[in-house]
């Protein structure tokens, strides 16, 4: 006699919540009539997320993003992070530069302060429009 095993429904692409620090250990289940759940379902295809994880973040306040929108979140945060790498390695050539006796002009401090505040700008921009 065969077992009857009812598939999987698979999560929606970019669906899945990313493990953050320690596991999860609680787990609500939450009862909706028809016409909330075709709101709740249709938001998270419309974000290309899953049900959970569009419920866990209009609890939590995040807001809300399509995968591309994510996406391109993440390639800004990349590249600001690029930006203040190479900032902070030109500063420490600098400072090493600075502390061999060496010279370091006011053209290279002047260029080093612009990086750091175009990516300080970026920065603040980034957390004004994805603010809660």
């Amino acid at each position: 006699m065969a077992e009857r095993v009812t598939p999987r429904r698979a999560t929606p692409q970019g669906g899945k919540l990313k493990r953050g620090e320690g596991k999860r250990d609680h787990v609500t289940k939450v009862l909706m009539n028809d016409e909330e759940f075709a709101k709740v379902q249709g938001r998270a295809i419309a974000l290309q997320v899953s049900v959970p994880r569009t419920l866990v973040e209009a609890a939590t306040g995040v807001p809300p993003l399509t995968k591309t929108e994510r996406h391109r979140l993440y390639e800004e945060v990349m590249a600001v992070r690029r930006l203040l790498g190479n900032a902070t390695n030109n500063l420490n050539q600098v400072a090493k530069a600075l502390n061999s006796d060496g010279e370091a002009t006011d053209a290279q401090i002047s260029a080093i302060l612009r990086r750091l505040a175009v990516a300080v700008e970026r920065t603040e921009d980034m957390a004004r429009k994805y603010a809660p």
